[in-house]
């Protein structure tokens, strides 16, 4: 079908990849203070005080960040019990501005709205007053718990820089404490893992987080505080789940492995709501299989819990995983993999040096494809609209010109071959696109436009040898991506 259209187009766009820079340059707000004091007391209780104290730099931190104009604390009755030390804002000409109380608001959390079960819990809502640029907000608050276990994570890098970060541990001589890092090849600069052990841990002149796009997943370097194992006792170990069960055999793929797993995964993803509730508020306990099914929702571990139930009653060998039991384990052909249950990612190998390429080889057709009317008898086909998506591969409109961090993407083989039939009489005007980039330990990628026949064929070649593209790689990776993606449109005109 031929379309008129008002727009004028090349022969042939490739993307340019203009992108823009991401991240501030400036920062909205700097934390002057930021510090976590746990004590874990003898009675079997425990205190966790938090305080802050933000500094505004533009008006972008009143309204891009919650946390900067408003303040919320989640917090469960059952096991919690919230104090507010003091709450102020100091003001840039050195004036104090109390909270007032009409500012305190109490309310159910967000992600607590959909499932009855957490209904109890509760969030302050602190509506910041003296607000503007130049001002210091302060807020110190502390929670005390009816147990003593710790299983925390800090992260130590934040959406704004941190002049000072503390980090508290007080406890028992005879309580152990227990220290793991993530991210550890992100750590900022002058920091080591070394710094990071002890009990009470000081560090200054932090940057803020990167902001870019695709970063891999541990670019926040985190600090894991423990100490012990919390309750994680599966209830697939204790009871069989019959509704799960036949769900389970309901959605089994044949005998394809990966097919079945995925769908029982993609099942749990997709009917249960997610109640993004920190396993801190709930005193590190989990609903049984059951309760999840029966409620149709939990938290990351509830959901994990009832996926390998649901895993073990088809007869795979499952087990909950994680730091904090929100991933489930499933044995395959005597390899372990990870699964997700917050969202449809592949299968994660756990424990493979070598890392899975992405094998793609396809010649597919398009059907009815579309053409634009141009001036003077001649016509566009918009490429764009047919170009191969292939998961996990970054978007090349989306990468700045230049980056400092870190770029998570695939690594891959592609190999795409697309035709697109021609109305009688139009021909490609100009001369067949060819393209060839090759990066020596990075990849090649090739572009090639050419008429076939009564057909455009199109064909796209990427290979990535590699899924964590580091700054010093990124250029390269830039243009592979680049002309992989490049396609836009090509003119033609009527013989």
């Amino acid at each position: 079908m031929i379309k008129k259209s008002l727009f004028l187009a090349a022969i042939i766009s490739l993307c340019g990849v203009t992108g823009s820079r991401l991240g501030a340059q400036q920062p909205d707000a700097i934390f002057k203070l930021l510090r976590h004091h746990w004590t874990l007391n003898a009675d079997g209780s425990s205190d966790y005080r938090y305080r802050h104290e933000v500094q505004i730099v533009t008006n972008s931190a009143l309204t891009a960040y919650a946390d900067k104009g408003e303040t919320f604390v989640v917090y469960n009755p059952d096991y919690e019990q919230l104090t507010i030390n003091e709450v102020y804002t100091l003001r840039a000409d050195g004036s104090r501005v109390d909270m007032p109380q009409n500012a305190f608001i109490y309310q159910l959390p967000a992600e607590c709205a959909d499932c009855g079960r957490f209904n109890h819990m509760r969030e302050l809502a602190m509506v910041h007053t003296g607000m503007e640029l130049g001002c210091t907000v302060v807020v110190d608050y502390t929670l005390h718990r009816r147990y003593n276990l710790l299983d925390e994570q800090v992260p130590l890098l934040r959406e704004c820089p941190v002049e000072r970060l503390e980090i508290v541990v007080d406890a028992p001589a005879d309580m152990a404490i227990s220290h793991s890092l993530s991210g550890e090849n992100y750590l900022p600069m002058g920091v080591t893992p070394r710094d990071l052990d002890g009990r009470t841990i000081t560090l200054t002149a932090l940057p803020q987080a990167p902001a870019d796009s695709y970063l891999p997943a541990d670019v926040v370097p985190t600090l894991h505080l423990y100490n012990g194992t919390a309750t994680m006792t599966p209830a697939f170990d204790q009871q069989k789940l019959e509704a799960a069960y036949s769900t389970s055999r309901r959605l089994l793929k044949g005998d394809n492995g990966f097919k079945s797993v995925t769908a029982l995964r993609d099942w749990v993803v997709d009917n249960i709501h997610l109640n993004d509730i920190h396993p801190s508020h709930l005193a590190y306990t989990h609903a049984t299989a059951d309760e999840v099914w029966q409620s149709g929702c939990g938290t990351a571990t509830d959901k994990a819990v009832l996926l390998a139930a649901m895993l073990r009653n088809a007869s795979y060998d499952a087990r909950v995983i994680g730091v904090l039991g929100e991933e489930v384990g499933v044995t395959l052909d005597s390899l372990e993999y990870r699964l997700s249950v917050r969202q449809k990612s592949a299968p994660e190998l756990i424990g493979e040096a070598q890392e899975a390429v992405v094998k793609i080889k396809e010649e597919r057709t398009i059907e009815n494809p579309t053409f634009d009317t141009l001036a003077d008898g001649f016509f566009s086909c918009p490429l764009g609209l047919y170009a191969k998506q292939v998961e996990g591969l970054p978007q090349a409109s989306r990468l700045a010109p230049s980056r400092t961090s870190p770029v998570q993407s695939i690594a891959c083989d592609i190999d795409v071959t697309t035709l697109i039939p021609l109305p009688k009489g139009l021909k490609m005007v100009g001369d067949k696109v060819e393209r060839h980039l090759v990066f020596d330990g990075i990849g090649e990628a090739s572009l090639s436009i050419k008429q076939s026949g009564s057909k455009l064929k199109v064909t796209q070649r990427l290979r990535l040898d590699k899924s964590l593209i580091m700054a010093g790689d990124y250029q390269a990776f830039r243009q592979l991506v680049g002309l992989y993606q490049g396609i836009d449109r090509v003119v033609l005109r009527a013989k």
